[in-house]
Parts: structure tokens; sequence; C-alpha cells
């Protein structure tokens, strides 16, 4: 059975569409028969900033989306690639970790 990471990113809401879909075409959310998988969750995101983006020490906030979803291992770091590629922001904030699947499809196997 094929080893899978769930990835997690954020992203401004009104960029979000765009990141999500580069990471779709990129190979994640796909599970057995299934494609475009993805979970969204919106908030608001804050952070204090360095000063090239506005006072330094001012906090600011922005709406978000969290979008979540699984990769395949030898799919991985190509999804990661084409995420830091599209995504608008100088440091992306994401991370991934190895996950159980609950179903083993019949053609997700490793040969």
């Amino acid at each position: 059975m094929k080893q899978y990471y769930r990835l997690d990113f954020y992203v401004q809401q009104t960029q979000a569409a765009t990141v999500r879909n580069a990471v779709l075409d990129a190979g994640a959310g796909r599970l057995g028969h299934y494609t475009n998988c993805a979970w969204e969750t919106a908030g608001r995101s804050q952070r204090m900033v360095p000063g090239k983006f506005g006072q330094p020490g001012s906090v600011l906030t922005a709406e978000e989306v969290k979008i979540e979803v699984i990769v395949a291992e030898d799919l991985l770091q190509h999804v990661v690639d084409v995420l830091l590629e599209k995504h608008p922001a100088e440091q992306p904030v994401f991370c991934y970790y190895p996950v159980g699947i609950g179903f083993p499809p019949d053609d997700d196997t490793d040969e």
C-alpha cells in the first residue's frame, strides 16, 4: 500500500482557488478513483511583521483559507515545489505529515 501525506497550507482568500488548483493539477488530492479532493476552512490569520510590510512591530490580519490535501509520497516533493512556486507569499506557511488511509483502493499499491 502507498504511503500518503496530508499537506496543509494557508493562502489569502483571493488566491485560494489559483494555488489550490495548481496543487491539485500537480497530483495532490488523488485517492483511488477520486481526484481533486481538498478541504478548505476559512479563517483570519494574524502575524507581527517586519518593517518592510508595515510599521515594525505592527500586527497584520488577513482573511485566509486553510487548504488540506492528500498527496502520495512519490508526488510530495513535486507538489510542494508547485505550492512554493504558485503561492503569492514570500514565505508560505505549510506542513505535511504521514497519514494512514482508512480504505485502500484496489489499484492503490506500490508496484
